[in-house]
């Protein structure tokens, strides 16, 4: 199975590894890895939750703009008001309290990456600047008029809806596609069910890393549920579902009563999953051998303990699913 680069982080704060086993993530992971070393403009969209802001370190941490700075925009948190010296900055005296220049996000990002979060939350009078600044590769500081090149990668994000957006044109055309040279979907966590064990042992790893005395396992009943069940806050969810049971468990072993009442009370069957989209019970439990194996370092009885199942049983079902 095709597993996902690890990228190493280069900055404090920053890292880049994705958990892609699902055949369509394994193509996004490809797709990130050759754009990470263009300089076109690439727009994310998805769901929240699916990892946008991810993908976005991706692109920059991948190329050979890595040692260089990535300056992150979380446009929907920053008043209307102050959009504008925030994105393109302030000569002394542009307004009342500006008692010195200030570089705003786009001279501060350099010829790094500069990353638009949530670029659909943008208002008309702000696209209309922010397209000038794209087109022309310049810009100008509030309250100035000398121009300042725009050196830095651009890469947005969007959620799913933009393009419904652009159709009742409460989002420019042109902006849509000056900044989308490329499209990334990426797909809800419901629709990548290859990925759903993996990410949860990745997340239950970082988990053990950190407190030292998290479960180092899931039971299958755990992990039954967690393949069933819809994961509306898609990857985000996900994590902070084992987070919540790494903090509360007892054992080492994560179990389905760690799991928020929340998720334990929904359908086992939810909508918005189809089932030929869900991975089999079959594949659930090939997993977790997988698992208990590498934990024990492939001592069969021991692993045959923790399953709960005798060595020949063990033997019978690694034969079965094709377990070295």
């Amino acid at each position: 199975m095709p597993k996902a680069p690890r990228a190493k982080p280069v900055k404090a704060g920053l890292e880049a590894t994705i958990i892609a086993h699902d055949p369509q993530m394994v193509e996004i992971v490809r797709l990130l890895e050759r754009l990470a070393t263009a300089s076109s403009n690439v727009v994310l969209s998805g769901e929240s939750g699916t990892g946008k802001d991810l993908a976005a370190h991706a692109l920059h941490l991948w190329g050979e703009r890595s040692a260089l700075p990535m300056v992150t925009v979380d446009l929907p948190s920053i008043p209307g008001s102050l959009l504008e010296s925030e994105l393109f900055g302030y000569e002394r005296g542009a307004f009342t309290g500006a008692a010195q220049r200030k570089a705003g996000k786009f001279e501060l990002a350099g010829k790094g990456t500069l990353f638009l979060d949530q670029i659909g939350e943008l208002s008309p009078l702000h696209q209309a600047k922010l397209l000038r600044a794209v087109e022309e590769r310049r810009f100008e500081r509030l309250g100035g008029t000398e121009p300042v090149e725009l050196e830095a990668r651009l890469i947005a994000s969007a959620s799913a809806d933009l393009e419904e957006a652009v159709t009742r044109e409460l989002f420019r055309r042109d902006l849509f596609h000056r900044l989308g040279v490329f499209w990334i979907r990426l797909p809800p966590l419901r629709e990548r069910p290859a990925d759903i064990v993996p990410l949860a042992e990745h997340f239950l790893e970082k988990e053990v890393e950190r407190r030292g005395r998290a479960p180092r396992r899931f039971s299958p009943d755990a992990l039954e549920l967690f393949a069933t069940y819809a994961w509306p806050g898609n990857v985000r969810e996900l994590k902070g579902v084992v987070e919540h049971g790494a903090i509360l468990s007892k054992s080492e072993t994560f179990e389905r009563a760690d799991i928020p009442a929340y998720v334990l009370e929904s359908p086992s069957v939810t909508w918005g999953v189809t089932l030929h989209k869900r991975p089999t019970l079959a594949a659930v439990e090939k997993s977790y051998i997988e698992r208990v194996l590498r934990d024990v370092g492939g001592n069969t009885t021991r692993a045959a303990e923790i399953l709960g199942i005798s060595r020949k049983s063990l033997w019978q079902r690694r034969k079965r699913y094709e377990v070295d």
